[in-house]
Formats: structure tokens, C-alpha cells, sequence
């Protein structure tokens, strides 16, 4: 039902699919779709709320890379929240213009978007302790506006016209976001903040890890 519903939302955007689509979709009865869900909103909150759940899953460093290899796991983060973006990208432009329009999925995107703000203030407030982000920056507020800075460019990034690959694109985040919380030169790759890190090399290394 999830990947019926899901399909027929890219395909067709939300409004001009009706429940029995998609329970033709799933190959089920009509009164079947309400043993699972009872309207179409319900059946769509699932699919983002699973998505959702991707995204955070794919993006979590976790134990992946030490805590104090600040410059890295910033860069791992970023590189897959850019994959896992592309990979759902078209059910999100579904959610993002319900969201515009509707306050019940405004509330689902900030509750989602929520999620990322408090990993992210979590992030910064390690860093700080640790000495190797600037300690006047409010974590909340730092998080929410560099999380918002991602998920922008995530989206835009798919546009041919930004003419830059998954190494360069993420090159930028990453530098950009470093920069911002202030980032001790010595957890910068080299121990330097003007040297160009080997992304592909660290790609390639995140790899290995999974």
C-alpha cells in the first residue's frame, strides 16, 4: 500500500489521486485500503514519516568515525543527506507543496525537520566541549539555520544548472558548515583551513566503514 500510494503521488501529485487508485495500484479492495489507513493524508504521512526515517538512518554517523574527527563526520553527514535527498526527492516535492498550503503537513515537515535541528544542536554542543567549535554560538539557532542551508542546497543541487558533482557539492557544504561553527583550525584535513580535502579519498574510506 505504502509503495502504491508512494508511485502515485510522484506520478500524479497528491491531489488528483483518489483511494481507489490506489488500492488498484496495491491490488486490494477499496475497503481494504481502510483496514490500513483511514484517508489518503493518513496513507501520505506514512510514506513521509518513512522516508523521514531513511533520511535520519542514512545520515547518522553514529560510531562511524570517531567524536573528535569533527571536519569528517560534518562531511559524512553531508554527503548522505545529499544521497538520500536525491533518492527521495520526489515524494518531498510532494510533501513541500502540501506543506504550503496546509497547515496538517506544515506541521509534519517541521516535526521532521525538528529532528534534524536537535542532532545537530547535539553535534555542536559536543564540538564546543570539546574546544572545537566557537563557544558563543547558540547551538539552536546555529543548527536551524545551517540545517536549513543543507536541505536548501540538497534540493537545488539536482538542478543540472548548479554544474557540480557529488564530490564538489559536498566539498561545499562541508567547508561552508566548518567555516560557520567556527571550526579549530587543527580539525580541519592537513590541520589547515585552506587545504582542499581529498573527498573522494574520504568516500571512499566512509565506504570501507559501512
Amino acid at each position: 500500500m505504502l509503495l502504491a500510494g508512494r508511485e502515485l503521488f510522484e506520478e500524479h501529485g497528491f491531489s488528483t489521486v483518489g483511494i481507489d487508485a490506489v488500492a488498484q495500484r496495491a491490488g486490494v479492495s477499496h475497503g481494504t485500503f481502510y483496514t490500513w489507513f483511514d484517508s489518503k493524508e493518513a496513507l501520505l504521512r506514512e510514506i513521509v514519516s518513512e522516508v523521514a526515517r531513511d533520511i535520519f538512518s542514512a545520515t547518522s554517523i553514529g560510531s562511524r568515525l570517531p567524536p573528535d574527527a569533527a571536519y569528517a563526520r560534518i562531511e559524512a553527514a553531508n554527503r548522505s543527506f545529499l544521497r538520500a535527498v536525491t533518492r527521495h526527492s520526489r515524494i518531498l516535492r510532494v510533501l513541500d507543496s502540501l506543506a504550503d498550503t496546509r497547515e496538517d503537513f506544515r506541521g509534519l515537515r517541521l516535526e521532521i525537520r525538528e529532528s534534524f535541528v536537535q542532532r545537530g544542536m547535539e553535534g555542536l554542543i559536543r564540538l564546543q566541549h570539546l574546544g572545537l567549535a566557537d563557544p558563543l554560538l547558540p547551538p539552536r539557532a546555529t543548527a536551524s539555520a545551517l540545517g536549513a542551508m543543507v536541505e536548501s542546497f540538497a534540493h537545488l543541487w539536482q538542478d543540472p544548472v548548479e554544474g557540480l558533482d557529488e564530490a564538489a557539492a559536498v566539498d561545499v557544504l562541508t567547508r561552508l558548515w566548518a567555516g560557520a561553527i567556527g571550526l579549530a583550525p587543527s580539525a580541519w584535513p592537513g590541520g589547515d583551513r585552506t587545504s582542499a580535502p581529498d573527498t573522494e579519498a574520504v568516500a571512499d574510506g566512509e565506504a570501507r566503514t559501512d
